[in-house]
């Protein structure tokens, strides 16, 4: 009769008390993780947006110019602004045939309508962030991007403001004072990472 087989339980197998430090450690670090993996989540949302924003700027800018005007971008910028206005007009011209007591599509306008009410508020106050194409280094890089989100780090970025291009058109205002985007996302990071060492002191 062959021998029983017995399962030794070792030491670091035991079951681990919930109140005691070993378990507040391992639910601190999974607590990171979590927040870790929603950070990095966030992060490459915004980067498929921008992606998604530049590659419509690239398709409809003019491929032969090399250096864009401020009048030119600020066209350009309006025209992205408006992108939508042709499929709103469709959804309005549903609402008005026939009596119908329902909105058709109304979530779908809805965002549409507060997509443009959002950009239009950062065009015409914070800043609408987009290719710096007043330099003619930058968009000759710009123009050389074939898509690929993992190239975006080589566009130089800048903030347009409405009242700040109309300026430049009027000759009024110089170009290079219009604010770095780039330095903005460095100081927005760095009072990230002060928050979470704020956290973790706290802790």
């Amino acid at each position: 009769m062959g021998k029983t087989n017995i399962k030794v339980v070792k030491d670091n197998q035991k079951a681990i008390h919930p109140r005691s430090r070993k378990a507040k450690q391992i639910s601190k670090k999974v607590s990171r993780d979590i927040k870790l993996k929603k950070r990095k989540g966030d992060t490459n949302m915004k980067l498929q947006c921008l992606g998604d924003k530049l590659a419509w700027f690239k398709e409809n800018m003019d491929q032969d110019l090399d250096v864009l005007t401020p009048r030119d971008v600020l066209t350009l910028i309006q025209k992205y602004i408006d992108r939508n206005a042709e499929e709103v007009e469709q959804i309005n011209i549903k609402h008005k045939i026939g009596s119908r007591l329902s909105r058709q599509h109304a979530s779908r306008e809805d965002c549409l309508r507060i997509t443009q009410e959002r950009e239009m508020e950062q065009f015409s106050n914070s800043g609408f962030e987009t290719a710096d194409f007043l330099s003619p280094e930058s968009l000759k890089v710009f123009k050389s991007w074939m898509g690929e989100l993992r190239y975006l780090p080589n566009i130089k970025l800048r903030k347009y403001t409405k009242q700040g291009l109309e300026a430049m058109i009027s000759g009024t205002h110089d170009p290079e004072e219009q604010p770095d985007s780039h330095q903005m996302e460095e100081d927005c990071a760095t009072s990230e990472d002060e928050e979470q060492s704020g956290e973790e002191a706290m802790d």
